[in-house]
């Protein structure tokens, strides 16, 4: 990374902590946590290996089930949809209601459907996830260059050397970047899933913190979340650069 793109984080971040010590300072404790007292709060949490045994671990582990869930049968949708048309059109109800549905109406009816617990927590984290594989997948597919397939036909390559060497690299910048933002997108589901119907989990953790008024550590835990999610965009980022680079190369 250029030292002026490193420069410019650096000041959008010293902006945004002065924004956020300036409003704590004008309004109420219970609302706005300082950096100060965040950071401190944050400290104290991950000092205690009940929480990195606990909440965190599980966290990690239904969203990242959830999202492998989601990025299995999504990916599967989406080359099926992508291969054959009348898949593709039969779909699209499915793929629009997923898309379409409030995060929080998806906690309620899992809740119907899967009870409390991780059940519910993996299993609406991956509907989530998966319309967002669907379409990178189908994107993908449909920007590989028709040169490419006939030079495949001509060298009779297996379907297997097909996917392989033609389509899967015109797929893998779409599902990297669609993986990016599904994870976001499913990480605050998880986290409003357990808050809203779970015992266990940096949601229900968080939704303790908001009964006992305990504004630092919930924003210690809600800061946690986020660090969480710019840890896995960046891993997967990092891959991304080198899958394409070695696929250049």
């Amino acid at each position: 990374m250029r030292w002026d793109g490193i420069a410019g984080r650096l000041c959008g971040l010293a902006a945004l902590l002065g924004a956020w010590e300036a409003v704590s300072r004008r309004g109420h404790g219970i609302a706005v946590a300082s950096p100060e007292e965040t950071f401190a709060a944050m400290a104290g949490l991950l000092a205690q290996p009940a929480f990195w045994a606990g909440d965190l671990v599980v966290s990690v582990r239904r969203v990242g089930l959830g999202f492998l869930l989601g990025f299995l049968v999504g990916g599967g949708l989406g080359l099926a949809a992508g291969f054959w048309p009348p898949i593709r059109a039969f779909l699209v109800p499915s793929r629009w209601m997923l898309t379409s549905v409030p995060g929080v109406v998806a906690v309620m009816l899992g809740m119907l459907w899967f009870g409390l617990g991780s059940t519910m927590v993996v299993a609406i984290v991956a509907l989530m996830v998966a319309p967002a594989m669907h379409v990178a997948v189908i994107e993908g597919l449909s920007s590989v260059d028709g040169s490419l397939l006939e030079m495949a036909r001509a060298y009779r390559f297996t379907p297997a050397m097909r996917l392989w060497h033609v389509y899967a690299p015109a797929m893998a910048a779409p599902l990297f970047s669609g993986g990016v933002v599904a994870l976001g997108g499913a990480m605050r589901v998880a986290v409003l899933a357990e808050a809203l119907g779970s015992n266990e989990g940096i949601g229900h953790a968080l939704a303790v913190a908001r009964t006992n008024l305990d504004t630092p550590r919930l924003y210690a835990l809600a800061l946690c979340s986020m660090l969480l999610v710019g840890l896995a965009e960046m891993t997967l980022l990092g891959l991304a650069r080198r899958v394409v680079g070695r696929r250049r190369s």
